[in-house]
């Protein structure tokens, strides 16, 4: 099943048409260990989202000629150059694409926000030993890849332009050690913004270090929702990836670089991979079946 994955827009944030769950939650959003360590700026000052988690740059679409996000306080800042990589993506489905779902785990949040889980993604890093664990059994070639992978942008930054910047994507194989699944990402650090401060820091409490490689463990991902049946990712789940390529955007979130990447790949590699097991082998043992009742 394809997913129509989209960002909310400036209206659904600010407006008068502003989801109820923005209302409620708030409009700052805070990253996953995974957009930080893709290149997302988290300024000292920051503000902190209802759930006091540190807020970020989030990317928002619209329907007029320019391009906004939220930052790290809260505010619509307009965005004059759509290739900037250091504001990360907050994914959401529209009631349309919400109705094709049956999310689980439905829990109860801050201000009676209702949080489900669906789909999954690599969000937090996994705590020291078993960093080391994992990086041991890495190089000894010890670990076991599930099949699966996820695919970010690897391109070097070019300047604080970034407008001749290409997308480099690259994949990152999933490792499973008891029952949990972990990706290893370089840390990249802020892409090109002019807020960049030292010291990000990371959930474990210690600062992100360029270069160093992270085992990032893939968690189910939680959607608020309300009773119009919008779902929107609770926190940011990437970042490095360009809004869009060109200079200008005017309006068309369908020839987006990010509405392309949204498709090509986010909107794949948040499915679990158990269920595409599932399923295929539901299929094939049907088939083998009636080859056993043709044989009969």
């Amino acid at each position: 099943m394809a997913l129509d994955f989209t960002l909310l827009s400036e209206e659904k944030i600010w407006g008068d048409d502003a989801l109820d769950v923005i209302k409620m939650y708030g409009t700052k959003v805070a990253p996953t260990d995974l957009a930080i360590i893709l290149g997302t700026d988290m300024p000292y000052n920051a503000d902190r989202t209802s759930e006091n988690d540190l807020a970020c740059w989030s990317w928002s679409s619209t329907g007029n000629m320019g391009v906004y996000c939220i930052d790290p306080w809260g505010n619509k800042i307009r965005m004059g150059l759509p290739p900037r990589r250091y504001v990360a993506v907050r994914p959401a489905l529209s009631p349309s694409e919400a109705h094709k779902l049956q999310p689980t785990n439905r829990k109860k949040g801050i201000n009676g926000v209702e949080i489900v889980e669906y789909g999954e993604y690599p969000q937090t890093v996994a705590d020291e030993r078993r960093s080391k664990a994992l990086e041991y059994l890495y190089h000894r070639r010890s670990l076991r890849s599930t099949g699966k992978k996820y695919t970010f942008d690897s391109a070097e930054e070019k300047g604080l332009s970034e407008i001749d910047t290409p997308f480099k994507p690259k994949s990152y194989r999933e490792y499973q050690l008891d029952g949990k699944k972990y990706v290893r990402v370089p840390g990249y650090g802020p892409k090109g913004s002019i807020f960049t401060e030292t010291g990000i820091k990371l959930s474990d409490g210690k600062s992100l270090e360029s270069g160093k490689p992270y085992w990032v463990e893939v968690q189910p991902i939680e959607w608020l929702t309300n009773i119009t049946d919008w779902m929107v990712a609770k926190k940011c789940l990437f970042a490095g990836i360009q809004f869009n390529t060109e200079v200008c955007y005017y309006g068309d979130f369908s020839k987006t670089f990010m509405k392309h990447y949204l498709d090509t790949y986010f909107a794949k590699e948040m499915m679990p991979i158990e269920r595409v097991a599932k399923h295929s082998k539901t299929k094939i043992g049907k088939i083998a079946l009636k080859k056993r009742q043709v044989t009969r």
